[in-house]
C-alpha cells in the first residue's frame, strides 16, 4: 500500500528537500525502512551506534503521536505518516 510520509524540515536535506515522500508499507516501521532504502544517508541520523532508533524522532499517524510500540501497527489506505525530529534545549 502506498503511504504519504511527511518529512519535517530538519530532515529534508536527507530526502533531497522533499517535504512528502511516497513509499510502500503496511506499518510505520515498514515505511521507515522504505525511506531508508530510498535515501540511505538518513539511516545514520535515525539510529544510534547500537542500531536503535533515536528517541528524539517522533512519529505521527494522521496527526496523532504514536509511541515506539505502535510502529508495527497497521496503516490504512490514505493514512499520512509524519516523521519529526524533536529538538530540545534551554
Amino acid at each position: 500500500m502506498a503511504v504519504k510520509v511527511k518529512v519535517s524540515s530538519l530532515l529534508r536535506k536527507y530526502t533531497n528537500w522533499q517535504e512528502f515522500v511516497e513509499v510502500e508499507g503496511r506499518t510505520p516501521l515498514e515505511c521507515l525502512h522504505a525511506i531508508e532504502k530510498q535515501f540511505p544517508s538518513i539511516k545514520r541520523l535515525l539510529y544510534d551506534k547500537q542500531g536503535k532508533l533515536r528517541p528524539q524522532f517522533w512519529f505521527f499517524v494522521n496527526g496523532q503521536k504514536i509511541n515506539a510500540g505502535e510502529l508495527t501497527s497497521p496503516l490504512k489506505d490514505g493514512d499520512e505518516l509524519m516523521i519529526l525530529l524533536a529538538i530540545s534545549g534551554g
